[in-house]
C-alpha cells in the first residue's frame, strides 16, 4: 500500500508538473510572439498588430474579451475589447449591477494614432501588472474600439500627415469609402458608423473618449481637448459636468505632468485672438454622444510634439477619466438616470445655438510668441512661432451661446415606411417606432420648406442644406398599414428631435435624405391652363384681389405672363401638395 501510495503521489506530482510546464510553455509562446509597443521608437501599431495585441490579452486573461460587431466599409469587422474585473461581459448585466462604462474609440482618423497605442498600453498595464489601475475597475467596465477606421488604417504611408511630427508611418484620414468618419455620426453613411451605433447603444457608456491628434497653431501643451459643452445637456447635468468633471479633468492632467487646454482653434491667426467652445453638432462624435447624455471628449494631442509624448498624454487622459469614475461615478450614474427620465417629458428643444460674443472669460494660456516674417518661397509674409519665447498670458475664451432656433416637441412624429433609410437609422439608434396595423387618416402639423441654401461643393458625400426656413400647415394625411408613429416620450428624445426637425443643423433633411420633395413632378401648359386660370380667379375673389395687388406692386411679375399663371397654378387644386412638404409630420394630442 505504501508503494502504491508513493507511486500514486508521484503520478500526481508529474501530472501537475506537466500542466505547469505546459502553461509556462504556452506563456513563453505568447511572450515570444507578443506584439511590442514601439511608440518610444516613433512607431505606431498597424491594424493587424493592434488586433493581435488584444487577441493575446483575450487569450491570457479571463477578465478580458475581444468581441466582433458588424462590418465596416473595408470588409473587416468592427472589434470591441472589453475589460471587466468581475468577468461580466453582458452589457445588460453590467448596467443591472450599476457598473459605469467607459468607451474609448481609436483610429477614427488613423493618421492620428495616439489612442491606438495608448489604449493597448492601458489594457496591458491593467491586466498584466494589476497595479493601482486595477483598483479603479471595481465599478467600471472599459470598452475599447481598437481601430474604428480600418480602411484608413490599411492605407498606411509616411506621407499621410504633412504637418505632423511622427509616427514614421500612419494611416489615412478617410475610410475605404473616402468618408471622414468624424463627420458621419449623423448621416451614418458608412457601415462603420452603423456598427458603432450597435456598440454605443448596447453598452450605453457614461463617458466616451474619441482619440485624435490636433491641427493648427503651435503652443506648449501636449494635450488639448474638445470637451462636453454644458448646453448640450439638460441644465442639471450640464452643471454637474461644469462643477465636478471639468475641473477634475484639468487638475488631474496637470497633476500627471500634462497640463491641458481647450482645443486650440483660434478665432484669429493666433491663440491670443481667443478660443471658442462649440456646442457640438451630431455629425461629430462629441455631438453624437451628447444626444444620449454621454459625456464625450475628443482628445487632441498636439501634432508637433513627439509621438511618444502624444501617446503618453492620451494614456494619462484615460487614467484621469478612470479616477474620476472611481471617485464620482456613482453620482454620475444617478445624474444620468435622472436626466434620461427628464428627457421623456421635456417640452422645449434648441435646434441651433449662436455665439454670444458679449460674454467672454479668460484663462492663462501656455503659448509661444508669434510674428510674421518674409517667406523665402512666396515673397509674402508667413506666420512663425518662436519656441525660444514661451509665454503664460490670459487669452479670451468664448463659451456662451444663446438659443437661435427653439421648437416645441410634438407628442408624436409620423413617417411613411417609404423612407426606409431614415427608419433604419432611427432604429439602430434606439428609437422606438410603432408600426400601424391598418390604414388610417390623421390630422397633423405639416412643415413646408419655405427656403434653404445648399453648399456648392460636396461635404462628405452630401450637398448639405443650411439656413432652412419652414412654415406650418394643419392637414389631414392618409397613412397606410406599415407606416410608423414615433412617440416622443423616449430617453432618446434629443436624437429624435435633432434628426427629424428639418431646421436642425444635422437633420436628415440637411443631409439630403428627403431631397426628392424639393422637386416638382407636375406642370401646366400655359395655352391650355389659361382658360381654367381665368375661371378659377373669377370664382375666388380674394385670390383675384391678391393677384391684382401683386401685379401693381411688382413690375417684373406684371411683365411675366408665365409667372402670373404659375401663381394661379400654385393656388389651384392642381398644384401638388407634396412639393416642398417635409414628409415627417408632427402630431399633438390636444
Amino acid at each position: 500500500m505504501k508503494q502504491f501510495g508513493f507511486a500514486y503521489l508521484t503520478i500526481i506530482i508529474l501530472f501537475f508538473a506537466g500542466v505547469f510546464t505546459y502553461k509556462a510553455f504556452e506563456h513563453s509562446k505568447i511572450t515570444e510572439k507578443r506584439v511590442v509597443l514601439r511608440y518610444e521608437e516613433n512607431y505606431s501599431l498597424t491594424y493587424p498588430e493592434t488586433i493581435e495585441a488584444y487577441k493575446q490579452l483575450d487569450d491570457q486573461f479571463s477578465e478580458a474579451k475581444l468581441l466582433e460587431y458588424g462590418p465596416t466599409d473595408s470588409g473587416f469587422p468592427l472589434h470591441l475589447f472589453v475589460i471587466s474585473k468581475h468577468k461580466v461581459f453582458n452589457s445588460e448585466e453590467v448596467h443591472k449591477r450599476n457598473f459605469r462604462v467607459l468607451l474609448i474609440n481609436n483610429g477614427i482618423h488613423p493618421g492620428e494614432p495616439c489612442g491606438v497605442d495608448a489604449s493597448v498600453k492601458l489594457a496591458r498595464e491593467i491586466l498584466e501588472e494589476r497595479n493601482e489601475l486595477w483598483q479603479l475597475l471595481n465599478s467600471t467596465v472599459i470598452c475599447i474600439v481598437p481601430m474604428y477606421n480600418i480602411g484608413g488604417a490599411l492605407n498606411r504611408s509616411e506621407f499621410n500627415r504633412a504637418n505632423q511630427n511622427g509616427p514614421e508611418k500612419q494611416g489615412f484620414r478617410a475610410n475605404a469609402k473616402n468618408l471622414d468618419l468624424n463627420r458621419d455620426f449623423a448621416p451614418m453613411d458608412s457601415r462603420n458608423a452603423q456598427s458603432f451605433a450597435q456598440i454605443f447603444h448596447q453598452w450605453a457608456p457614461h463617458v466616451f473618449i474619441d482619440t485624435h491628434t490636433s491641427n493648427g497653431a503651435d503652443y506648449q501643451y501636449v494635450m488639448t481637448v474638445i470637451e462636453p459643452h454644458p448646453l448640450n445637456f439638460p441644465q442639471s447635468y450640464g452643471e454637474f459636468y461644469s462643477s465636478k468633471m471639468e475641473p477634475f479633468m484639468y487638475k488631474g492632467m496637470e497633476n500627471e505632468g500634462y497640463p491641458m487646454t481647450p482645443y486650440v482653434d483660434p478665432m484669429g491667426d493666433t491663440p491670443e485672438s481667443g478660443l471658442e467652445q462649440y456646442v457640438s453638432n451630431p455629425r461629430y462624435g462629441t455631438g453624437y454622444g451628447s444626444l444620449f447624455n454621454t459625456f464625450t471628449f475628443c482628445t487632441e494631442a498636439h501634432m508637433f510634439k513627439p509621438f511618444r509624448e502624444r501617446v503618453l498624454a492620451t494614456y494619462k487622459f484615460m487614467v484621469v477619466t478612470l479616477n474620476f469614475l472611481k471617485q464620482h461615478g456613482a453620482e454620475l450614474a444617478v445624474k444620468k438616470s435622472e436626466v434620461n427620465e427628464y428627457l421623456k417629458s421635456k417640452k422645449q428643444f434648441v435646434l441651433q445655438w449662436e455665439l454670444d460674443s458679449t460674454k467672454v472669460e479668460h484663462f492663462n494660456f501656455l503659448g509661444y510668441e508669434a510674428e510674421y516674417i518674409p517667406s523665402k518661397i512666396t515673397g509674402g509674409m508667413r506666420l512663425k512661432y518662436d519656441r525660444s519665447k514661451p509665454f503664460i498670458k490670459p487669452i479670451p475664451y468664448y463659451r456662451h451661446h444663446n438659443p437661435k432656433i427653439t421648437i416645441e416637441k410634438p407628442d408624436y412624429y409620423v413617417i411613411s415606411q417609404t423612407w426606409s433609410e431614415v427608419i433604419y437609422r432611427l432604429k439602430i439608434n434606439g428609437v422606438k417606432l410603432i408600426k400601424l396595423e391598418k390604414d388610417t387618416t390623421l390630422k397633423v402639423e405639416a412643415y413646408y420648406i419655405e427656403n434653404y441654401e445648399t453648399y456648392e461643393r460636396p461635404y462628405n458625400g452630401h450637398y448639405v442644406h443650411f439656413n432652412i426656413a419652414v412654415r406650418k400647415e394643419i392637414q389631414s394625411i392618409n397613412l397606410f398599414k406599415g407606416d410608423y408613429i414615433i412617440p416622443t416620450n423616449q430617453v432618446v428624445n434629443e436624437y429624435i428631435i435633432q434628426m427629424l426637425e428639418p431646421q436642425s443643423s444635422d437633420s436628415f433633411f440637411a443631409w439630403n435624405f428627403f431631397d426628392t420633395v424639393l422637386q416638382r413632378k407636375e406642370y401646366f401648359a400655359p395655352y391650355i391652363f389659361e382658360d381654367y386660370a381665368e375661371e378659377f380667379l373669377n370664382s375666388n375673389p380674394k385670390l383675384k384681389e391678391e393677384f391684382e395687388q401683386i401685379k401693381k406692386a411688382d413690375k417684373q411679375f406684371a411683365n411675366n405672363p408665365y409667372a402670373q399663371l404659375t401663381f394661379i397654378y400654385q393656388h389651384s387644386p392642381y398644384f401638388e401638395k407634396v412639393f416642398m412638404r417635409y414628409p415627417v409630420f408632427r402630431v399633438f394630442n390636444n
